[in-house]
């Protein structure tokens, strides 16, 4: 190659090159800040078949598995919902409900809709609604209260129970009837 060739190729490297720079550098505008709210477009996932519990001190206090879970804040909310509850004595309560809500920080629930709690010594609660107290172990149960216990019957529109189906208090249309010990 002779020598006017080559200057004159460097010469076009460096303008080229210069060009490149002055784009870079002066083409673009700056990246913004762009300022993101808080909880802005919250997103709330669904979980299918799922299974949610608790424990406390290494011991479980209550285990469900769901169809449907959603997260919503401090709670969670449950469609189709099938579990147990363990008692602080060892035993455990089976129940069932349509939907349900988890409150993250008390282990407190509510169970709605086709409400069922079995104790598997005996004992059979029916309700369209039941509210778990964990640190009290109390059953709140509301509308179409049905309990069996030993043979017995009581019904009513409220009412609210140990964990051991004792010393039950029934408020509004209380009942008390024999109905045998198959009952269900």
């Amino acid at each position: 190659m002779n020598r006017k060739t080559v200057i004159t190729s460097i010469i076009a490297a460096l303008v080229i090159a210069a060009a490149i720079l002055a784009w870079l550098m002066f083409g673009g505008s700056a990246p913004e800040n762009i300022v993101v709210k808080e909880n802005a477009g919250d997103v709330k996932a669904t979980v299918i078949n799922s299974v949610f519990n608790r424990d406390r001190d290494g011991k479980k206090i209550w285990e469900f598995t769901v169809a449907e879970a959603v997260e919503e804040g401090n709670k969670t909310l449950m469609k189709g919902v099938k579990g147990s509850v363990f008692r602080s004595d060892g035993s455990f309560i089976d129940v069932t409900g349509d939907r349900g809500t988890l409150f993250k920080k008390s282990n407190d629930f509510i169970l709605e809709g086709n409400v069922d709690a079995v104790l598997p010594t005996g004992g059979k609660l029916i309700a369209d609604k039941a509210t778990w107290n964990d640190k009290k172990e109390i059953i709140t149960a509301e509308g179409n209260v049905r309990l069996y216990r030993d043979g017995w019957l009581v019904s009513g529109d409220k009412a609210t129970t140990t964990s051991a189906f004792k010393n039950l208090k029934m408020e509004g249309n209380a009942k008390l009837e024999e109905v045998g010990l198959n009952a269900k």
